[in-house]
């Protein structure tokens, strides 16, 4: 059975398998042309989740997946929603490490949709009613596969290319037909399962004070940065608090440790930046120039001294002007700072941009500009 099993998902791979036999390309060909299963390509997901549980039927978190992949089919919201989940489930599995980066990532993803309050929206979330739908989708997708395959089993064409190999198709039925009477608690178990992993995470979110200012990193404020800009926060935290923390145990110098930390930083930013859209790539790089005099930020040397010397070789402070110890670089080079952005500015120019609204990403642009660097 894996064996049929295993040729028949070749098929429904379709344009996605890069070497397909001609016995699969002929019956994809078949199968694609029956109207009722004429949005197999919107589905292939389901139907890669399908491949996995016909292997493991037991395995959790296959039918985890699989609940994740049938929320994404939830009109208009399906899309939000499988992103925070699919960042919930990287978290979960994970151990439960890194849950404040989790909650802010799964917080920025819902405040960048518009959906105001995040951790307001998430908690109200008709769960049982999405788990209703999933489970709709689910047998309605399954359904018209099956029926599709028994077309295939029963046309001329198949038969004629076929004989009597088309009788694997018959235990592809079978297996399909024991994973959605699976399906019928699994589903609805993996979607509460997801919900009670969603409220716990949700719990830690505490809300930014009147003032407009937080006590925590994982707060509604927070939430309102980009995605993107939480990535580079996070690599910031991972990729250079651990390498000094070996550094440390290894006796290394604090001038090294400094350096390492340093250029490392810098390293990021720019990946960061390149990563960037480049009209507000730009209006960084400006504001980096502007303040230490090199896009990317303060020179380690600049630091050291706390001035840096301009192009007419006048000296300009860095910051206070106070030269920082290698103590101080080290530390400094975890925090990723950023405070002076208008972060929900740069969410609604995000949008603009990938609505194409030209107008409206030019002004956004121009405001944070000038927010940023005191521009007219």
């Amino acid at each position: 059975m894996d064996e049929a099993l295993d040729w028949f998902w070749g098929v429904l791979q379709g344009d996605f398998n890069e070497e397909p036999s001609l016995s699969q390309t002929i019956v994809s060909g078949i199968i694609t042309a029956i109207p009722i299963i004429d949005q197999i390509a919107d589905v292939r997901d389901v139907i890669a989740n399908l491949h996995q549980l016909s292997k493991d039927s037991k395995d959790t978190w296959k039918w985890v997946a699989l609940a994740i992949t049938l929320i994404g089919l939830i009109p208009i919201l399906g899309s939000v929603l499988k992103g925070v989940f699919k960042i919930l489930i990287q978290f979960v599995r994970k151990g439960g490490k890194h849950a404040d980066e989790a909650l802010e990532m799964i917080l920025a993803v819902v405040r960048g949709a518009g959906k105001g309050d995040p951790v307001k929206w998430l908690k109200s979330l008709p769960m049982d009613d999405y788990a209703r739908q999933a489970l709709k989708n689910f047998n309605e997708i399954v359904n018209k596969l099956k029926l599709g395959i028994s077309d295939v089993r029963h046309m001329w064409l198949a038969k004629a290319v076929f004989g009597n190999k088309l009788k694997r198709l018959e235990l592809v039925e079978q297996q399909i037909d024991k994973l959605k009477a699976l399906g019928q608690s699994k589903i609805p178990e993996a979607m509460r399962f997801l919900k009670k992993e969603l409220d716990e995470l949700l719990a830690r979110a505490k809300p930014a004070r009147l003032d407009g200012t937080a006590d925590a990193t994982n707060t509604l404020a927070h939430s309102a940065k980009p995605l993107m800009r939480l990535d580079y926060e996070v690599a910031v935290r991972r990729r250079i608090g651990a390498k000094v923390e070996s550094m440390k145990a290894a006796g290394r110098s604090s001038e090294d440790i400094a350096r390492f930390a340093h250029a490392e930083r810098r390293a990021i930013g720019k990946e960061a930046k390149d990563a960037t859209d480049a009209d507000l790539a730009e209006v960084i790089y400006r504001r980096n120039q502007k303040t230490y005099g090199d896009p990317l930020g303060p020179k380690y040397e600049d630091l050291r001294r706390g001035t840096r010397i301009d192009e007419h070789g006048d000296e300009i402070k860095v910051g206070r002007g106070k030269p920082k110890t290698n103590e101080e670089i080290i530390e400094g080079a975890q925090r990723t700072g950023g405070d002076d952005f208008p972060w929900d500015r740069i969410l609604e120019y995000n949008s603009a941009k990938q609505s194409g609204d030209a107008d409206r990403a030019k002004a956004l642009l121009a405001e944070i500009d000038r927010i940023v660097n005191g521009g007219k």
